[in-house]
């Protein structure tokens, strides 16, 4: 004896088996849910990344990245506010069949566990991303989640537009809904980008206007290298010039303060890079816990500058460079505290040297101090060092 199964079949997915008014709801809920997600998103995200300032370099995606990261929370926001009009679709109560009721409930519990799962891994993950890692000191895009994980971002909202109409299709046979849906939920994406998207430049050019006099000193220095000496710097040793706290900014000062220990003659392009990062108080964190021992001077010792000096006495445009620098290290040392009452009246770069005399060795001025008496000999090198005045030297 053979068991027949009865085959029962579905209807197709329509505005009457929804209900009109649940229809509309439904559709106004999810474009509400897609740009106030994307709304919220996108300023929080803009906000974190302000935050990464207080201890990091101001994060700044390339153009395709930021692109890139633009559509992917702009298609997140359209595919879950489909899942709250799919959600408010199943809400209704006119069954055909005696396991609707039972799979609408599923749907339901369905759609709501992905909706927050993905919408909670989004915020967690996107803020500590920011908090922890991109506005940690030293971080240099060591994760660069755009080149090595996209297609996990492609993913993520084709499994939301997947998960949200599974289980809905063992109640209704969709048909063209889910392609309809599809094609909906890349206008949404399109319409979020345009009108929830923030423009970073805006706070990329305040960010670049308070560090206006370093650049302005860097750019000036590069042109001066060309022009007199022929060097030409590659972009990516000036894009590193431009960091404070990138891993690889705090490497260009640990090779360029070795690069003068050395017993030969070092290139000229390198003094300048010195002077420079002298010039603007370019500070290396990884030698904060070795305050006021000599090894936390962040450039070059100045017994190595006098080391340099001797080894550069045929070298008329080398000798005229170190002594620039020793020159900039006196000037570092002889920087006077701001009187808060005048604190508006100076530049970043004045402000922030003003505070260098608490954090230089004593055993640096001393040296410099011998380092400057023993070019007495070389008048016309000797007479471009200022003093160091006698309240910065300490006492024995």
């Amino acid at each position: 004896m053979t068991k027949t199964h009865k085959r029962i079949s579905k209807n197709i997915i329509s505005i009457e088996g929804i209900g009109e008014k649940r229809f509309w709801i439904g559709i106004a809920a999810g474009v509400i849910t897609a740009f106030s997600i994307s709304f919220t998103i996108n300023y929080f995200r803009e906000l974190f990344r302000i935050f990464t300032v207080l201890s990091a370099d101001l994060l700044i995606l390339e153009k395709e990245e930021l692109l890139f990261f633009n559509l992917f929370f702009a298609l997140c926001a359209a595919v879950l506010g489909l899942s709250i009009t799919l959600w408010v679709w199943m809400s209704n109560h006119q069954h055909t069949h005696r396991m609707d009721n039972l799979y609408k409930q599923l749907s339901r519990t369905n759609i709501l566990l992905i909706f927050w799962s993905i919408l909670m891994v989004i915020t967690r993950f996107g803020s500590m991303i920011l908090l922890v890692l991109f506005g940690h000191a030293g971080y240099d895009n060591q994760l660069n989640l755009y080149e090595e994980f996209w297609l996990l971002f492609l993913l993520i909202p084709l499994v939301i537009f997947a998960q949200s109409w599974f289980v809905i299709r063992l109640i209704y046979r969709t048909g063209k809904w889910i392609i309809l849906s599809f094609i909906a939920c890349l206008a949404v994406t399109f319409t979020l980008y345009l009108t929830t998207t923030i423009d970073q430049d805006k706070f990329n050019t305040i960010y670049e206007l308070k560090f206006e006099q370093e650049f302005q000193y860097i750019e000036e220095e590069i042109t001066k290298a060309d022009i007199h000496y022929g060097i030409k710097f590659s972009p990516k040793t000036i894009t590193t010039l431009k960091k404070w706290h990138t891993e690889k900014a705090m490497q260009q000062m640990d090779d360029i303060k070795s690069a003068f220990s050395q017993e030969q003659s070092i290139s000229l392009d390198t003094i300048i890079l010195q002077k420079i990062l002298i010039r603007n108080f370019k500070e290396n964190h990884k030698h904060y816990h070795r305050y006021y021992a000599r090894e936390s001077w962040y450039y070059a010792y100045p017994k190595d500058l006098l080391r340099q000096i001797y080894l550069a006495q045929n070298d008329q445009n080398k000798m005229n460079e170190l002594c620039q620098v020793l020159k900039e290290q006196i000037d570092l040392i002889n920087t006077d505290a701001i009187n808060w009452e005048e604190y508006d009246q100076y530049n970043t770069t004045e402000r922030r040297r003003s505070y260098s005399y608490r954090f230089i060795p004593d055993a640096i001025i001393w040296e410099l101090e011998e380092v400057r008496d023993s070019l007495r000999l070389i008048e016309e090198y000797y007479d471009i060092l200022p003093n160091i005045k006698k309240e910065r030297i300490p006492t024995e």
